[in-house]
């Protein structure tokens, strides 16, 4: 019974072990999503208190759609923005715009609708809300990689605690310990 339990004890800690590095990966993959649309919300910001903001050309919020910004007043209606969905400026989520405006910051994932995930960044400005983001597919598309490499090594550990708890099974039975002896 010891036996089991030494070899279980093995494969949990190896579970444990991959799991916890697909959580850290997959954590940093998903807050790095953060950092083009806090860059470009900052530069918003910065040209919104100079009085020279720009909304630039707008594009459709697709699953391919790079860094996009979107400026919403006081009323938390869209003004501007560099990005359309469906050929009109999209309307955030009133409790982000709102967490933004109390803290000063807020960092959401945001579904739009099916298939469309977005990651943004909202950040108050002169009495509005500048929202900046861009699609998380790409950040996706390589957490799905990062989870089958994992998954691999962890059968991989897994079938070699097996391997090793199946031969000291047979040592045992031939009347050798597991280190060989008899």
């Amino acid at each position: 019974m010891g036996r089991i339990i030494g070899w279980l004890t093995a494969a949990v800690v190896v579970t444990a072990l991959f799991g916890s590095v697909y959580l850290v990966l997959q954590q940093v993959e998903r807050r790095s999503a953060n950092d083009a649309p806090a860059a470009a919300a900052a530069a918003q910001v910065q040209l919104i208190g100079a009085g020279t903001a720009s909304a630039g050309p707008r594009l459709e919020l697709t699953p391919d759609s790079g860094v996009f910004i979107l400026v919403y007043g006081a009323d938390d209606r869209p003004e501007s923005g560099t990005a359309t969905l469906h050929k009109e400026l999209p309307l955030i989520p009133a409790g982000v715009l709102e967490a933004a405006r109390r803290t000063g910051y807020d960092a959401v994932t945001w579904q739009p609708e099916p298939g469309l995930r977005l990651a943004i960044i909202a950040r108050p400005s002169d009495g509005r809300v500048i929202v900046a983001g861009q699609s998380l597919a790409p950040y996706e598309d390589r957490d799905g990689f990062t989870l089958a490499v994992l998954a691999l090594g962890w059968l991989g550990s897994v079938l070699v605690i097996a391997a090793g708890y199946a031969a000291t099974g047979y040592l045992l039975r031939r009347g050798r310990g597991p280190d060989g002896r008899g």
